[in-house]
């Protein structure tokens, strides 16, 4: 996979990711925790076809296990909790920092904290623009979901860059990491998935509900997680953080299309903050990446052995 076959998987694995912030108001009367417990299920249920390749291969489930927590079930009941505690606007702006909390520990000791800066200036002040409006209620219950926001953003943060290590120190998973993480986190929503029906019963309009976790679980999370795993091991990991923004672009988009409302001047002026950040972290590391190559050309030539 070339460069930027890599960077195409991004966009489309951002904009699958992205369909979550709209996906459950296409099902309003099922309960939010009901179509993300299902979503995982389903993430489960079609990884099921490559169970025995899974099995085959040398999969750290240790690994894999808490790869399905973090980036998958744990991460989205915090964001859910977060989200009905502290409102949308703080709660997905902090979780909205993602890519800039893995940029800056993926290039910690590494040099590129300050050519990255202004890239990711322009992410985080596109999040803010796009999220944080005035009259925010700041009670004790906001300052809860505000921490569950937090933990939110670490949880994904550490996933992010635990599955891209290991995917540069284990390459030959690429092909069946995504069933894996399919099939444990499946393994995971079930019971809760399970309890909530026997609980609250079958919701209102079950079809539209289905089709809706169908899709979470078979684009939003089967095809992401494979577009990510692919891609990823052909891209530095400060610019896959950066690309990790593009979720909350897509989302923007997306809801605008669904709510057929043209956004405020500071919601253009966020969407377009956050994708110029994107842009620019793209072409930062493109240039690093050829002046990397450009050296190392020169370093090995033989005019340059033998002056040596």
């Amino acid at each position: 996979m070339t460069r930027n076959v890599a960077l195409v998987a991004m966009v489309v694995a951002g904009a699958a990711w992205g369909a979550v912030f709209v996906a459950p108001g296409l099902a309003p009367l099922a309960p939010a925790l009901l179509l993300a417990t299902g979503r995982f299920v389903a993430f489960g249920a079609v990884s099921l076809p490559q169970v025995r390749r899974v099995l085959r291969a040398d999969v750290p489930w240790g690994r894999v296990i808490a790869h399905a927590l973090t980036g998958s079930v744990l991460y989205y009941a915090l964001v859910a909790v977060a989200v009905r505690l502290a409102g949308p606007t703080v709660a997905v702006a902090t979780i909205g920092l993602v890519p800039v909390v893995m940029a800056l520990i993926s290039a910690r000791g590494t040099g590129r904290v300050v050519g990255l800066v202004p890239a990711l200036v322009l992410v985080a002040l596109g999040q803010v623009l796009l999220h944080v409006g005035p009259g925010q209620d700041w009670s004790l219950e906001a300052l809860v979901g505000l921490g569950l926001a937090v933990l939110a953003l670490v949880s994904w943060s550490w996933y992010g860059l635990d599955s891209h290590r290991l995917l540069h120190d284990r390459p030959d998973l690429a092909p069946v990491l995504a069933a894996a993480q399919g099939l444990a986190a499946g393994v995971l929503a079930l019971p809760a998935a399970v309890a909530l029906l026997l609980i609250d019963g079958v919701p209102a309009q079950p079809l539209r509900a289905l089709v809706v976790v169908l899709f979470l679980g078979l684009v939003s999370s089967w095809l992401a997680v494979r577009l990510w795993h692919a891609a990823a091991g052909h891209l530095s990991p400060v610019l896959v953080s950066q690309l990790m923004a593009l979720e909350t672009a897509w989302g923007f988009v997306f809801a605008a299309i669904l709510e057929g409302a043209v956004p405020g001047p500071l919601q253009l002026a966020g969407e377009i903050t956050l994708v110029g950040g994107v842009v620019l972290a793209v072409l930062v590391d493109a240039r690093r990446t050829r002046t990397g190559r450009a050296a190392e050309r020169v370093t090995t030539s033989p005019d340059h052995q033998v002056s040596c």
